[in-house]
């Protein structure tokens, strides 16, 4: 197949051109030409330079080529999945969208695990501190209202994928290195709240592979499917299973919710940080993603040991938030030993 991907140099595309390359289809990438990232040539290959917010862009990009297949990776505002919409309707066999759990996330009240029809229940007061993305959940959802709403088997036939937090090797989010880094260091682990909220990671191999079984699989066409690791922790039970892959036991202190949250390095410039303390239970129903393409997650075990040996060969510079660890072991410390009056402190300054 001729395919062409919107993206392609990122942490989850860039394997799944990869995976499109092995498995014998002709690959065209569209991309701002910004990313670091290299794909090894090939000969069916072709690279294509452009901003996918401008129609004429992406339009130029696709000249007199016909594809049979589009993967949109980036698009993050309803505009950027009109101008596909626009460009590519009457003209491809499938259009294949990179959603996100976030979509769900966004929402008041969820029963879990959360099926693929609960995208559609009503938001949320506005949260800033929503850890799944207040305003990205919002525009995600959006994008896929407008994807559905021109979804037509016979000239614009949408699938998507909502993969929940992405991880492995080379992920930029650095989320499992947060916690790898610190408890490499030998210091108190700092965990927010009680720890206790399940939720799921995935595997960015079996992100990838699930792309392609929607390519594969004709029973996709107009459907959506979550994509998780089969396997949930809470964050204790996550930090637990890192530090004994790590060989280390680290002494973990809890810090209330709302104690922590009026904490100077309970937010980043950068992005997360303190991830995975999801406040409130999120777990995803797998039913439909295994009945329809056959998915299997890869074991944590397995793959954070990759992880693991990656960020500690190739990680040059400090997980998000690590410049502030000093400070977060000296709260710690005086947590530990002035538990009532840190408390007082920070509540009386909440109330006042």
């Amino acid at each position: 197949m001729k395919i062409f991907v919107i993206g392609g140099t990122g942490f989850i595309s860039s394997r799944v051109v990869e995976i499109l390359l092995k498995s014998g289809h002709e690959v065209y990438i569209f991309t701002r030409g910004r990313s670091k990232k290299r794909l090894a040539k090939n000969d069916r290959l072709k690279v294509l330079y452009g901003d996918r917010n401008k129609f004429t862009d992406v339009k130029n990009a696709i000249d007199r080529n016909n594809f049979d297949v589009v993967y949109d990776f980036v698009a993050y505002q309803p505009s950027q999945s009109k101008i596909c919409i626009d460009v590519f309707k009457g003209k491809i066999g499938r259009f294949i969208h990179c959603s996100t759990v976030s979509v769900y996330m966004v929402s008041g009240e969820l029963r879990c695990p959360i099926t693929e029809d609960q995208v559609k229940q009503p938001l949320m007061n506005y949260w800033p501190r929503n850890p799944f993305g207040m305003d990205y959940g919002i525009h995600k959802r959006k994008c896929e209202d407008l994807l559905w709403q021109h979804h037509n088997e016979k000239i614009f036939p949408v699938s998507m994928l909502r993969p929940t937090f992405v991880s492995g090797p080379a992920d930029p989010a650095r989320r499992d290195f947060f916690w790898i880094e610190r408890i490499l260091d030998g210091q108190p682990l700092l965990v927010p709240g009680s720890g206790d909220f399940a939720f799921q990671q995935v595997y960015v191999e079996d992100v990838a592979r699930a792309f392609l079984a929607l390519l594969e699989n004709p029973s996709s066409l107009g459907k959506a499917y979550n994509v998780a690791s089969e396997e949930m922790y809470s964050l204790n039970e996550y930090l637990q299973k890192l530090s004994q892959l790590l060989n280390r036991s680290p002494e973990i202190i809890h810090i209330s919710q709302e104690v922590f949250d009026q904490l100077s390095i309970s937010t980043h410039s950068q992005g997360d940080v303190f991830p995975f303390n999801t406040r409130r239970t999120a777990t995803f129903s797998l039913e439909k993603i295994k009945n329809d393409l056959k998915y299997q997650s890869t074991l944590f075990e397995v793959w954070m040991e990759k992880t693991i040996d990656w960020f500690t060969s190739h990680q040059s510079e400090h997980s998000i938030g690590y410049e502030n660890r000093g400070l977060e072991v000296k709260l710690l410390s005086l947590y530990t030993k002035e538990k009532n009056i840190f408390h007082s402190h920070f509540l009386k300054q909440s109330s006042g």
